[in-house]
């Protein structure tokens, strides 16, 4: 268990967060707020159709710059390179995960303003004062935490509702962990993300339940409408509970068990290509499993599963025939994470039991 020692409360969040159709047209309106030197780092999937937009919108006055590859430190300081000259004031990064991540990192080098613009609802990542790090084979190998989160997190929830359906349901796997896992944090009393770790506040608690309670109502309704190119109210919540209350609720408490098993499971090869709130959708089973949770909660999230298509066997996770020697690996590479963090002691066993239960029970839903 990962008691705090600190009887001092703290709370971060972005400074601004603006969510509806066609924001992007305005950005050029927010970042004149921050400063007038601004550099845009654009995920390589939307970089032609966006780079002669920004050009145009700043009137050449901005540097555009092509995201591709993998956020390692050096990639990061080469980046930041690229720019030295100009010396930015402010950092757009607009894309995935890594691209997110990557201008957090060159923002902080410059000391220049954040302006985060995802194009998923996949993860909580916009919202979070951090960026995950990976070596050139891809590899987890940490997190760079930062002073301050993002000054503002733009979304345009027109580009947001026309992405693929995959990353918007492997959003909700991930928003769906925030509960789960604060609720392990507060019981163990353990320290959040903010800072050097302090204990969580009463906020953090109501939004994470918050933001647990509009994916269950409103995901299936949600997932409908954008399998369609729609944007209804429930697609605006779910995106807000995906990244917004998603974000602040794991920044101000901390993960638990289904994050860990996330982070065992992309040790096997196959599971390399799901998207990182798909594994952790799966983690979720094996949290609820491990904790001992009331066989209702436990239903409701495999019902939940079946209808929004998020992993609940091996099968869907790709790995039909998994050994029990590749269990055990991941079992054992999980405990490196956060399991700490339940309210009780947890061994390679205990998770080894609790990941072949929740593939067993994921058949017995289907």
């Amino acid at each position: 268990m990962s008691l705090t020692q600190s009887k001092t409360r703290a709370f971060g969040s972005p400074s601004r967060y603006i969510q509806g159709r066609y924001e992007i047209n305005s950005l050029k309106e927010y970042t004149d707020a921050y400063g007038d030197k601004v550099f845009i780092i654009v995920d390589t999937f939307f970089y032609k159709d966006y780079c002669k937009k920004f050009e145009e919108m700043y009137k050449g006055n901005a540097k555009v710059y092509e995201y591709k590859g993998e956020i390692t430190a050096e990639r990061i300081d080469e980046i930041a390179d690229t720019v030295k000259d100009f010396s930015p004031n402010v950092v757009v990064g607009m894309g995935g995960g890594k691209t997110m991540d990557t201008a957090k990192a060159v923002a902080d080098k410059y000391k220049a303003a954040t302006i985060i613009i995802p194009t998923t609802a996949s993860t909580d990542a916009p919202a979070i004062g951090l960026s995950v790090l990976y070596n050139d084979k891809g590899e987890h190998i940490g997190a760079r935490h930062y002073v301050k989160n993002p000054d503002l997190v733009l979304l345009d929830t027109d580009i947001i509702a026309k992405a693929p359906i995959r990353f918007f349901v492997a959003g909700m796997g991930d928003g769906l962990a925030t509960y789960i896992e604060a609720r392990a944090n507060f019981t163990s009393c353990s320290p959040n993300y903010v800072g050097k770790g302090f204990r969580p506040t009463v906020a953090v608690k109501a939004l994470a339940e918050a933001c647990h309670q509009t994916i269950l109502e409103k995901g299936i309704s949600a997932m409908l409408a954008t399998k369609e190119g729609l944007c209804t109210i429930d697609v605006e919540d779910v995106i807000e509970a995906n990244t917004l209350l998603s974000g602040l609720g794991v920044q101000n408490s901390s993960c638990a068990g289904a994050h860990s098993v996330a982070e065992g499971i992309t040790i096997l090869p196959e599971c390399a290509k799901l998207l990182h709130g798909e594994v952790v959708a799966f983690g979720v089973l094996v949290q609820l499993i491990i904790e001992g949770r009331p066989a209702e909660e436990i239903e409701e999230m495999y019902s939940f599963f079946d209808a929004v298509g998020l992993p609940s066997t091996f099968a869907m996770l790709g790995i039909p025939n998994a050994s029990d020697a590749d269990i055990m690996k991941v079992a054992e590479e999980s405990l490196k994470s956060y399991w700490d963090t339940e309210p009780f002691p947890v061994d390679a066993q205990m998770i080894y039991d609790a990941i072949k239960m929740a593939d067993i029970l994921g058949k017995q839903y289907k």
